[in-house]
């Protein structure tokens, strides 16, 4: 009894997973996001370090270019005879600085006599003895610059001041003219400079207190040390810090505040005993890139898409190649396992099986998918300096041929024009492939200049003007062919486009000879 061979094949067209891909364009686009966000977080640091000392700088020389214009104009005010002479009453005096008081910006202009009694234009004279700057001036001469205090008349206006001594002819001290700086102008040069910037701004006095500030939260005359206590500093100290305050070194630190990461940066004002303290804090400076940061991630996300589309798409090109492939070695298969002696297989019907949906089974040359997909890589093996062609053949009135002679006529014609072709192939190290039912396409490479590819052409035609042996005897056909010289930096598509439409040309003037594409 003879054995029953079995073998169940699979009917289902075999499929390639895209799950990994995926995954990995999920990681990727994570990747992305996460670089792009640290991205932002070192740009935020760099940018809140600049804006700091930006906005340092600008205050800084604000503020010291208010100084010292103030300084400039009661030292020539102070030159001046009708101010140190004391002969001229000290009620005219107080009328000359009151008008020039508004017009240069100050709180007040005022003259104080040797006595240290202030005098004013619409007010009896008071002293200023108990002013501890004005004991300092007229105990040493020298001019003072006092850190903001209460004056006027309310007890509660805030203003800084600056002092110059009067001096006579003979070098004698007769008293001394002081202006004071709005506090409310000081703190508008700290807001113009720090808060534009996203940072906040303080100024300090000779006793580390708390004088300006454009944070609503540190007090006016609380200590600065006090309040920097109460932050994490990173790399330094307090004491530090307080050190180099009182030694006027410039400086600066990182710290955490409220959880939020802060660059502070401190100096001295010069010509006074002022600091001038800056900060910056992260997630101020980071929220203001953060809109960017989320359009960036975006059109990275869409960007990540496209590129998968674009690679599930030229996967699945591949894969109809590869496709074709497997249901060869499917059938090939069948043919194995359908008969229970394999020993008497005739294998070279297996080999051609092996083939089949790669190769045109008619003609013998690849089929269309086949050609596109191996015509890159013979492009890619080429040097450059040859001459290179693609050539569309067509075969001339098939359809009448078949109607005259029967489709085996037409087989027997198109295995001929396919035969011939293949030798050209061979012979120029090219690439043939049937492009539909009665077209071919031809590469022809190796050739030198566009003279030979005349006589390659007039030759090629020759050939495919033949004649086939049929039932009734001899039979002549003919094709028509449609050239593209096809230089580097072209499409293959693009060439294909330009060979038909040289083709085109051929079948309506005449057929039976060839055209070169001209631009």
């Amino acid at each position: 009894m003879k054995k029953k061979v079995s073998k169940k094949l699979p009917q289902d067209k075999w499929s390639l997973s895209f799950t990994p891909i995926l995954r990995y364009n999920i990681f990727f686009c994570i990747a992305i996001v996460i670089l792009i966000a640290l991205g932002g977080g070192i740009i935020t640091v760099y940018q809140m370090k600049g804006n700091v000392h930006t906005a340092m700088s600008d205050a800084k020389y604000q503020i010291e270019e208010r100084v010292d214009q103030s300084v400039k104009l009661l030292e020539a005010l102070a030159s001046q005879p009708e101010y140190y002479d004391p002969s001229v009453s000290p009620y005219d005096k107080a009328v000359r600085l009151d008008a020039l008081g508004p017009h240069f910006g100050y709180y007040i202009m005022c003259y104080v006599d040797e006595e240290i009694n202030v005098h004013s234009s619409d007010a009896e004279p008071a002293s200023l003895a108990s002013r501890d700057y004005m004991q300092r001036l007229f105990s040493t001469g020298e001019m003072q610059i006092t850190d903001s205090f209460a004056a006027g008349a309310d007890g509660v206006t805030l203003n800084y001041t600056i002092a110059v001594p009067l001096y006579d002819q003979s070098n004698e001290m007769t008293g001394c003219l002081f202006s004071a700086i709005y506090f409310d102008e000081v703190v508008d040069i700290l807001s113009r400079s720090a808060a534009d910037l996203g940072t906040n701004a303080v100024l300090i006095g000779s006793y580390g207190q708390i004088m300006s500030a454009t944070n609503s939260e540190l007090a006016y005359g609380n200590s600065y040390m006090e309040t920097i206590k109460e932050h994490i500093l990173l790399e330094t100290s307090v004491s530090r810090v307080e050190e180099d305050l009182l030694n006027t070194v410039e400086g600066n630190y990182w710290s955490i505040q409220s959880g939020n990461l802060c660059y502070t940066a401190y100096v001295r004002i010069n010509g006074t005993q002022w600091d001038l303290i800056c900060t910056g804090d992260f997630m101020g400076a980071y929220g203001k890139i953060f809109p960017v940061l989320i359009l960036t991630i975006l059109v990275s996300v869409v960007l990540c898409m496209v590129m998968r589309w674009l690679m599930d798409r030229y996967i699945k090109e591949q894969m109809s190649v590869v496709d074709m492939l497997v249901q060869s070695i499917q059938e090939l298969e069948k043919k194995i396992y359908q008969d229970e002696r394999p020993d008497n297989r005739d294998f070279t019907e297996i080999i051609q099986l092996t083939s089949k949906g790669l190769s045109d089974g008619l003609t013998g040359v690849v089929t269309r998918s086949v050609f596109l997909n191996q015509v890159e890589g013979v492009l890619k093996r080429l040097t450059g300096e040859e001459t290179i062609a693609l050539c569309f053949i067509d075969l001339d009135d098939l359809k009448q041929l078949n109607d005259s002679y029967g489709h085996g006529t037409g087989d027997i014609a198109l295995k001929s024009i396919g035969y011939i072709l293949r030798e050209y192939e061979k012979k120029y190290d090219g690439l043939v492939g049937r492009y539909g039912g009665d077209e071919f396409i031809l590469l022809l490479t190796g050739l030198d200049d566009e003279k030979e590819l005349h006589e390659v052409l007039d030759e090629l035609v020759l050939r495919l003007n033949t004649f086939i042996t049929g039932v009734d005897g001899e039979i002549p056909i003919h094709c028509s062919v449609g050239v593209s010289i096809m230089h580097h930096d072209e499409e293959i598509d693009s060439v294909i486009a330009q060979a038909d439409e040289a083709l085109y040309f051929v079948k309506q003037n005449g057929k039976g000879y060839y055209k070169i594409f001209q631009d």
